[in-house]
């Protein structure tokens, strides 16, 4: 590796994700649901991403969001070249990118230049180096406005404590085997693997490390070698990253991860009276990490970001709309958490589920349905908030919502990019829904079945199917149907019809509402 990656990989690309956690609205709403004003992400002008990885993320976000500007900084040229090509072909006039380190960034900001009303870095500070987090403090001390927050997300301890030592030891071993990263991590995993058959003691002292190896054999070589691989590997307490923000003035808002600021649910019981009691925000971070074990953080920090009254509160949450990002049939009240599954009151989570499949409504109507008026406000924001933590419902918002000249036509645009990029046999399995501001997961069949649609083959079940079916035989790929390929082809037209008129009743209508097309 040469200089410039300053130990991160960097021959192999990122994988290619979308953090619903990184859109400016869900921002927003993470903010007031903890007390605090959403200030300028409500209605934010111009959002930095420093290390966007390729991209997809932030160009989706930018397609989403076409009144805000979204400023793109990466060092690695690959991730830089594969960004700048979805946002030409999207042609998406809102965004400036750029190939800098983040200590170049940090050198070119002058001081009370303050022009930016968002930061996002998602899984950065984890593998850059000291120098380069200085640099972010940097960044953020000169360019964030007052009013403005900064998400920051990062793996943390405690819940890292123990896969440390595997880490160095997938590190060490890369660096005695030639070839790419992915092809080190397939060694690095082939050895822990054996030292686990040999009865290595770490392993016999870690029970959970074996079942970690386990998972790491399912997932993508590439993510795998940016997570273990890289020179620099820091995990975070999170008192030293409030520390380090701290520098920049920025203080401590709340997690993006909503559950995780409900003790009540994201904590065990024994540990909820403690937690509750302690008035220190900093400490009180730490215990809830120690109590969860957490492993991976998505903080909110802001810039002379106030508290807000509860009148304050309950007028900006009410504001505030929210649209289905699921079919109805599909709508599970069952939310994952920190202590296991939650299950929602079927009548409560129903009732919000109906209005929000029926169109994109405010918490103040959810607050006001029947089914509410003896649990009250509380209740009714705590399952929105559910709903929002497990990607059933996306906040809107407030220009998107509002603003007459909306057009939501840029999103569009990269959601048949994407399309077209799935018939090349190119996969981003994430499309824009722009009137949500966000954007949502799509299967490989979905993307199949929008191809179709776009193409002017969607007016049944036949002709979308039929169209599915010859662009699987031109790129050379099969369905699959419960984990497993369908190769014989009278029961793949079968089953691919089955799937269009699904997709076509209940998926389609949703993506029409969310403006994905």
């Amino acid at each position: 590796m040469t200089a410039w990656t300053e130990g991160y990989v960097a021959d192999i690309p990122y994988a290619l994700g979308f953090y619903r956690e990184t859109v400016p609205a869900h921002i927003a709403f993470a903010a007031a649901c903890v007390g605090k004003h959403p200030g300028l992400s409500l209605r934010p002008k111009r959002v930095l991403e420093l290390g966007f990885g390729m991209g997809l993320g932030f160009v989706i976000n930018s397609a989403a969001n076409p009144a805000t500007h979204f400023e793109g900084v990466d060092f690695n040229p690959l991730h830089v070249a594969h960004a700048r090509g979805l946002v030409d072909e999207a042609e998406l006039a809102n965004v400036s990118l750029r190939e800098a380190s983040f200590q170049d960034l940090a050198r070119e900001a002058q001081e009370g230049q303050h022009d930016l009303d968002l930061i996002v870095l998602h899984g950065i500070l984890t593998w850059v180096s000291a120098e380069a987090h200085e640099a972010i403090v940097e960044i953020a001390r000169k360019r964030l406005k007052p009013g403005g927050l900064l998400y920051v997300s990062y793996n943390c301890m405690p819940g890292w404590a123990s896969v440390l030592p595997l880490q160095r030891l997938m590190r060490e071993n890369a660096k005695r085997v030639a070839g790419r990263s992915d092809q080190q991590t397939g060694s690095g995993l082939e050895l822990v693997k054996a030292l686990i058959s040999e009865g290595a003691s770490y392993f016999k002292a870690n029970s959970g490390l074996e079942q970690r190896v386990e998972k790491m054999g399912t997932l993508d070589r590439n993510y795998l070698a940016h997570e273990y691989l890289n020179a620099n590997w820091f995990i975070f307490h999170f008192a030293d990253v409030a520390e380090m923000f701290g520098r920049a003035k920025l203080g401590f808002v709340g997690s993006a991860t909503l559950v995780e600021n409900m003790d009540g649910l994201a904590v065990p019981e024994g540990t909820r009276a403690r937690i509750g009691a302690e008035t220190d925000p900093i400490f009180k971070e730490t215990l809830r990490d120690v109590a969860s074990n957490k492993q991976f953080r998505r903080d909110l920090f802001g810039r002379g970001v106030s508290s807000t009254t509860p009148p304050e509160q309950n007028a900006i949450l009410g504001g505030m709309r929210f649209a289905l990002a699921v079919p109805r049939s599909k709508v599970t009240f069952k939310i994952p958490s920190p202590v296991g599954d939650l299950d929602g009151n079927a009548e409560m989570y129903g009732a919000v589920a109906d209005l929000l499949a029926e169109k994109m409504a405010s918490l103040a109507e959810i607050i006001a349905l029947p089914v509410f008026q003896k649990s009250g406000a509380g209740a009714a924001l705590q399952a929105v908030s559910l709903f929002v933590h497990s990607g059933q419902v996306l906040p809107v918002p407030a220009s998107n919502s509002t603003d007459p000249e909306f057009n939501p036509e840029p999103g569009q645009r990269l959601n048949r990019v994407i399309a077209e990029k799935m018939l090349q046999g190119r996969v981003y399995n994430f499309l824009a829904a722009p009137n949500a501001g966000s954007g949502i997961q799509a299967a490989h069949s979905d993307l199949l079945m929008f191809a179709a649609v776009l193409a002017g083959h969607g007016a049944s079940t036949d002709t979308i199917s039929a169209h599915v079916i010859e662009a699987m035989r031109r790129i050379g790929i099969n369905w699959v149907k419960d984990g497993k390929p369908v190769t014989d082809p009278t029961e793949r037209q079968i089953v691919v019809r089955a799937d269009a008129e699904t997709f076509l009743s209940e998926k389609l209508p949703v993506w029409h509402r969310l403006g994905i097309v």
